[in-house]
């Protein structure tokens, strides 16, 4: 009895819930690998840059290869290559060749990151309504569930290769069969229709690149710093540790109602006011200073960003050729989230970490004005012959629907 092939929509949303729960996995299980090297912290860092270096290399080159050869057969690819080498960091007998690990797995993540989105888009406009966000839930459900599998894991003392192996191999089987279903990609626009959008000119496109840059540099502070501050305004061990976890929560729920809600309000406004929610909330967390507020700002801070990076995104795809454009600004977004906790952790060191958390804020802010480049694209002008000097009814109507109040 052969199995049944997913829908296109089905697909895609497991291949983002793979990618998710296999990054879940790694993170959950770096403390393993730090034991079975006999490394410290220092030797775990490396290993973490070369994870960074080989994702933020991949991306550009990812653009690339989705344009010429498209995004179905480039996932087929990677998420074998993704779930097959999550297992040799477990047995790298050394920093070094730990590095080297995680530098392939970076690449493969990288190019898996840009493909699953431009196919998430691709399939949301063949669906004809908003289904991107909740692919990006599937992302942070999975990582959830990646995570939680690896604790599960180390507490019934599994070692980590062994924790790999099962999950990589899981991962790549189901990613292979589901790719199947995966649709083509659609020619890249022509210069006129892409240039009806924000994201066809080179002012949005950048602008597009600043939002996802300050919405990861947001969410990796709250992802390395969250605990941390809530220890420094005099939150308990358990209470902190919760803050990450909330946050996260957060995010899969917000993604799972982002697309009713961008229908319902149109990105832009959507934007303004996650942007404005996760703004509001920081700055009411640092100036009260109490663990319960702070616990609540981490999880408002997560559901209003939650929504936004996903119609980064969808923008981005519609301004051009949907590989380059969403590489640049992946690409963009995770520096972002790298050198956030970074930048963070300077400030803090010369003022105090509720001080430095400030930065957040002011990267909630620049979403709230940049908000304008989600705008969808203008529908052209009808061209109606006539003698009259008066514009056609049509023209009159140069914007979604949605996006006016």
């Amino acid at each position: 009895m052969s199995l049944v092939n997913p829908s296109p929509r089905a697909a895609a949303t497991t291949i983002f819930g793979l990618n998710g729960a296999l990054l879940g996995t790694w993170g959950a299980r770096i403390p393993a690998i730090q034991d079975g090297l006999g490394t410290g912290p220092g030797g775990v860092a490396v290993a973490l840059a070369a994870l960074a270096a080989g994702a933020l290399i991949a991306m550009p080159t990812a653009g690339r290869l989705v344009s010429r050869h498209g995004s179905a057969a480039l996932i087929r690819i990677v998420v074998a290559v993704l779930g097959l080498g999550l297992v040799v960091p477990a047995v790298m007998p050394s920093v070094a060749l730990l590095a080297v690990a995680t530098f392939v797995l970076g690449l493969a993540n990288g190019t898996l990151d840009v493909s699953q989105n431009v196919q998430g888009v691709e399939v949301e406009r063949r669906a004809g309504r908003a289904i991107f966000s909740s692919m990006h839930a599937a992302f942070s459900a999975g990582g959830l569930a990646g995570a939680g599998i690896a604790a599960l894991a180390a507490a019934t003392h599994v070692g980590a290769a062994v924790n790999f192996l099962v999950v990589g191999v899981a991962a790549a089987a189901l990613g292979e069969w589901v790719s199947r279903s995966l649709i083509a990609d659609s020619p890249a626009p022509e210069p006129e229709t892409a240039s009806a959008s924000p994201a066809g000119t080179a002012g949005g496109r950048w602008k597009l690149r600043g939002l996802a840059f300050c919405c990861l540099f947001a969410e990796g502070a709250a992802m390395d710093w969250s605990a941390v501050h809530l220890r420094a305004i005099g939150a308990g061990a358990a209470v902190a540790a919760l803050a990450y976890a909330a946050f996260s929560v957060a995010m899969a729920s917000g993604r799972m109602t982002g697309d009713r809600l961008s229908e319902r309000l149109g990105p832009v406004r959507l934007a303004r006011r996650g942007g404005l929610l996760a703004g509001t909330a920081m700055a009411v967390s640092l100036i009260v200073g109490q663990p319960a507020v702070g616990l609540l700002a981490y999880i408002l801070l997560g559901a209003g960003l939650s929504v936004i990076t996903p119609m980064v995104f969808r923008a981005a795809a519609t301004g051009g050729d949907a590989g380059p454009a969403l590489a640049a600004v992946t690409t963009t977004g995770y520096l972002g989230l790298l050198i956030g906790p970074a930048i963070i952790g300077a400030v803090a060191s010369v003022t105090s970490v509720p001080a430095s958390l400030t930065l957040v804020i002011v990267a909630a802010a620049l979403v709230v004005a940049g908000a304008g480049a989600l705008a969808p694209p203008r529908r052209p002008a009808a061209t109606v012959p006539s003698t009259s000097s008066s514009p056609p009814p049509s023209s009159l109507s140069t914007t979604s629907t949605a996006e006016v109040a």
